[in-house]
């Protein structure tokens, strides 16, 4: 029996990360977590509780409410969201993190990284499922930098900014990642929201609501020169351990990252930071699509002259047999060349 959509990606990204070793964490499973409680010692984390996540999504076809799990840290709290260090307690530290399509929300990349590896141990694993800007609403708009990175984290920010806000409603569009590996991009005409939606959406921010928001816009190789450039700030405890790029019709990358050792000196914390990956370069959507169309071209050419060979081996029986040389059924070579493809 073949597996689910749901089930093919589960078993990717079990590739990718041993859960069997030590006590793990997932970060906003919904209704479809990752890592199963039958499948390793895990516990799940989320802003909201269960009975909230299924008044939230109670009018969402694409959720399934009886699948949402029992939530085990709830982050939301009566002064707003607590610190994951706080809310995890005595339960940490944990062995690995998984956070699927979540990091590009977080209003302050800095400081929730941070309260990751306090949470983890040395040489603890954190996996990300990351969307691929080229291939999702976030076509248009323009990438993110570790400046804003910067800006966000001394401001302490706890929500999506009026930048991260504005720009995903003035460039969202409508696109399959199919059509986007095909270079359909759509134009600046086809976005979705006009100007007076994007403002009204950044006053809604300003006027103190947590908009939810593609907050920072990843390539595969935007993510790996970031998270290194922080690492040279001294701002994160993570190098990358493993990248995934985006594969062929798909529209995520997927990331390993490594928590370094507490209590490092300087030299060693600059070696150890130089056993991550630093660079990368993105594969290029058109010749994928190219490659994929050429190798289909040749398999049908292969198999072309396959069936070529075969005319010509029967054309040849057909010849050298007795009723051709009496001049029986077959007229000539030509009527027998004509049977024999029109079987």
């Amino acid at each position: 029996m073949s597996l689910s959509p749901q089930d093919h990606r589960r078993a990717k990204l079990m590739t990718f990360l041993d859960v069997t070793k030590g006590p793990g964490l997932e970060v906003g499973p919904l209704h479809s977590p990752i890592v199963t409680k039958d499948m390793a010692d895990v516990c799940y984390v989320d802003v909201f509780s269960q009975d909230q996540l299924r008044a939230n999504y109670a009018n969402d076809p694409a959720v399934s409410l009886a699948d949402i799990p029992e939530i085990d840290f709830v982050l939301s709290g009566p002064e707003g969201v607590r610190r994951l260090p706080e809310v995890v307690g005595t339960a940490a530290p944990f062995a690995w993190m998984i956070a699927s399509h979540v990091v590009e929300h977080v209003p302050d990349l800095i400081a929730w990284l941070a309260e990751i590896a306090e949470i983890l141990d040395d040489g603890g694993r954190l996996l990300l499922a990351v969307p691929d800007r080229r291939f999702t609403f976030d076509i248009l708009r323009p990438v993110t930098t570790v400046g804003q990175m910067l800006q966000a984290h001394d401001l302490g920010e706890t929500k999506p900014s009026v930048r991260a806000v504005f720009d995903l409603t003035r460039n969202a569009v409508r696109v399959s990642a199919d059509d986007a590996w095909r270079g359909e991009v759509p134009d600046r005409d086809e976005r979705i929201h006009d100007l007076a939606a994007a403002v009204s959406e950044a006053q809604r921010v300003r006027d103190g609501i947590y908009v939810d928001s593609h907050v920072w816009i990843f390539t595969p190789s935007l993510f790996v020169e970031q998270v290194a450039e922080l690492g040279r700030l001294g701002l994160s405890d993570f190098v990358v351990e493993k990248i995934v790029p985006t594969t062929l019709n798909d529209l995520e990358f997927y990331a390993v990252l490594r928590r370094l050792p507490r209590g490092l000196t300087g030299d060693e914390l600059v070696s150890a930071r130089a056993e991550g990956i630093t660079e990368i370069t993105d594969d290029d959507p058109a010749r994928e699509r190219i490659d994929a169309e050429i190798e289909k071209l040749e398999s049908a050419i292969r198999a072309g002259v396959q069936r070529t060979e075969e005319l010509e081996e029967e054309l040849a029986q057909v010849r050298a047999s007795e009723r051709w040389r009496l001049g029986g059924l077959v007229a000539s070579p030509a009527a027998a060349l004509k049977r024999l493809l029109t079987r």
